[in-house]
């Protein structure tokens, strides 16, 4: 069983076969089906089905040359609003099933952001027609979530936000040239780590960490696609899971000036999500790559 099913408004699916209905549904009446080639006698099919705006559960499979059909894996998904661009995003195979990871570096958070990738016959597709070797630069980011926390926000004025805006700029630069060799740019970077710390250092004996700290995104657990995130919520949509009628809650949020569209079971979700709170959360990233 898949954990982050709850997610999507499966929290009652405790068996195989319960998750049966789910499937025959799915492959009975998918609202995409996308069949593409991957060697001579094998296509790959992905079969996805809505279960609410944005949120549903897809399908991967083989047809053989005979015709006959084979499910290897499903996962859960939410769809992404808003494209996120990158120098280069790279796509690796994962070992056990016909999935992927996208990779990229993001300067904004110093580190490398890894996806599950949602889009994968497309990709697959790329792959046969020998186009994987485009230069892919835009992705939406999603993420599920079966344990959040509703913070609430930090207060900005105009004239923090500002310099904050021109602070981050100058460490994007920073890292950018750090990242070709830059010896004063790592000096400078370094310098900057340590006075961080200090300054936290100082502040946590007489300060909530949280009112510190506005927004964070860091690796989490052994998966190397999830991921613990502090975000601010722009936009809050309610949705309602159309097989199990259960409240699931799409947060638009923003972190490290990421934007990703994260998916939540409400009976998992901690607090009151109103635009302008904070959410709090563990998250399985995924994304849709404009290939």
């Amino acid at each position: 069983m898949h954990s982050f099913l709850r997610a999507i408004g499966f929290s009652k699916i405790k068996s195989r076969k319960q998750l049966e209905q789910i499937y025959y549904h799915t492959l009975r009446e998918p609202n995409r089906k996308v069949v593409t080639t991957i060697s001579v006698d094998t296509s790959l099919i992905q079969f996805e089905k809505d279960f609410g705006p944005s949120i549903g559960l897809s399908l991967i499979g083989e047809y053989d040359i005979n015709g006959a059909l084979s499910i290897e894996h499903y996962y859960p998904y939410i769809k992404g609003d808003t494209f996120m661009e990158y120098e280069n995003i790279s796509i690796e195979k994962q070992t056990d099933k016909e999935s992927y990871a996208g990779v990229c570096e993001d300067y904004r958070l110093g580190m490398t952001l890894i996806f599950y990738l949602l889009n994968i016959t497309d990709y697959a597709k790329s792959k046969w027609f020998n186009y994987s070797n485009r230069h892919m630069t835009k992705v939406k980011f999603s993420g599920l979530s079966i344990n959040g926390t509703i913070l609430l926000g930090v207060k900005r004025s105009k004239d923090s936000k500002r310099y904050e805006d021109e602070m981050l700029n100058i460490r994007n630069n920073l890292l950018a040239a750090a990242k070709e060799g830059d010896t004063d740019a790592i000096e400078s970077l370094t310098l900057d780590e340590m006075d961080t710390y200090t300054s936290l250092t100082g502040r946590v004996h007489n300060e909530d960490i949280l009112s510190i700290v506005d927004t964070s995104f860091m690796p989490c657990g052994v998966e190397c696609d999830h991921y613990m995130v502090i975000g601010n919520i722009i936009k809050c949509t309610p949705l309602k899971n159309t097989f199990t009628g259960e409240l699931v809650y799409n947060l638009l949020i923003e972190a490290n000036n990421i934007l990703i569209n994260i998916g939540i079971n409400s009976i998992d979700l901690q607090g009151e999500p109103k635009e302008g709170r904070r959410f709090r959360g563990e998250v399985w990233l995924q994304g849709t790559v404009r290939i």
